[in-house]
């Protein structure tokens, strides 16, 4: 069976990237980390723009990706870091085909 995932991109305004970064890590990385709603996850930093990041999730199911979307925390960090951002993130919903080192 497929896993849905998601690419998101995200633009900050300038010179805030870092400072996301620590909103982040306060609100998301715990929950990422002892969770086991994700098989995988990647925060990455663009290399061409200073204000923008990457974030991949790939889910155990669609019904972890849904509840993690709907969790409390998760509109808490938003709540703090979308005065930081530069629009809305863009969000690509996926189903995972194929992967190296992790089952899909």
């Amino acid at each position: 069976m497929s896993k849905p995932a998601l690419f998101i991109k995200t633009r900050c305004q300038p010179g805030k990237r870092d400072e996301v970064r620590r909103l982040w890590e306060q609100h998301l990385k715990p929950r990422v980390q002892d969770g086991d709603t994700q098989d995988a996850y990647f925060y990455c930093y663009d290399l061409q723009d200073p204000n923008t990041f990457y974030i991949f999730e790939l889910y155990a199911s669609q019904d972890a990706m849904e509840a993690n979307s709907k969790a409390p925390w998760f509109w808490e960090y938003m709540q703090a870091a979308g005065p930081l951002l530069d629009g809305q993130p863009e969000v690509g919903m996926t189903t995972a085909v194929w992967g190296k080192g992790i089952p899909v």
